[in-house]
């Protein structure tokens, strides 16, 4: 461990820059980083990614995908303890209120994810992507590999939930489409799939095409630069289709 402090020191301590990312690290998760490396790859798009070889800098998909797991089980377990009494389908939906991609966008952005973003997007592009959303997860991931598990829930609890997530506010709005139409086909005891279509290519981005399936009947589809944000309005226009049915 020590070792690998070092030499993540060692590389990337230097630049005036590196000393503002590793301050911000500090101030933003309460904690000095170990292994800084990991921090630079959840910043890292993988629009910026151009050499696929095992020894190129690696994008932050990976972080994103660890840091997914981790944060839907701390905020799973905080629920848990908050609302004794509820069912799962509340906690579910509530969950989903909270890590949801619109939601993480705007946090990340609130936290100042943008400045250190590394990507090859346009303006545009990153606005309508999940890059922000996705850097905020992977970000998660580094401080759990970096800190482990306890740290990581202190951090999301005490740095994030308590100051910038109103969970009561959250239980009296209703916009997760998605946790709405998995309740529906529970309660109808339906089977639900979100099926991806088409990957379309746009410049150094990529368009989801996705289309909901309840038992095997195709609904609405939809398509995002974002996955999740496709599979949301899917979710939304399914559920006006059949209100309207």
């Amino acid at each position: 461990m020590a070792l690998k402090h070092f030499l993540s020191l060692l590389n990337f301590k230097n630049s005036k820059s590196d000393k503002e990312f590793i301050n911000w690290i500090k101030i933003t998760t309460g904690y000095l980083p170990d292994n800084i490396y990991l921090y630079h790859q959840a910043f890292s798009h993988s629009s910026v990614i151009t050499d696929k070889k095992d020894s190129a800098p690696i994008s932050n998909e990976r972080l994103e995908f660890l840091g997914d797991a981790i944060l839907g089980a701390i905020i799973a377990e905080h629920l848990f303890t908050l609302y004794p009494y509820k069912d799962e389908g509340f906690l579910t939906q509530l969950r989903s209120k909270i890590v949801n991609g619109q939601n993480l966008k705007a946090l990340a952005i609130k936290f100042g994810f943008n400045t250190f973003l590394k990507t090859s997007l346009s303006k545009d592009e990153k606005a309508k992507s999940s890059a922000f959303g996705d850097a905020f997860e992977a970000f998660i991931g580094a401080v759990y590999m970096d800190k482990g598990y306890d740290k990581t829930k202190k951090f999301i609890l005490q740095k994030i939930i308590k100051y910038h997530v109103d969970v009561a506010e959250l239980v009296n709005t209703n916009e997760d489409y998605k946790s709405q139409l998995q309740i529906y086909c529970q309660k109808n005891k339906v089977t639900l799939e979100y099926k991806l279509l088409e990957e379309k290519k746009a410049g150094a981005n990529k368009i989801y095409v996705v289309q909901v399936i309840i038992n095997n009947i195709a609904y609405a589809t939809f398509e995002n630069f974002s996955k999740k944000v496709a599979e949301q309005k899917a979710a939304q226009l399914t559920l006006e289709e059949i209100k309207i049915g």
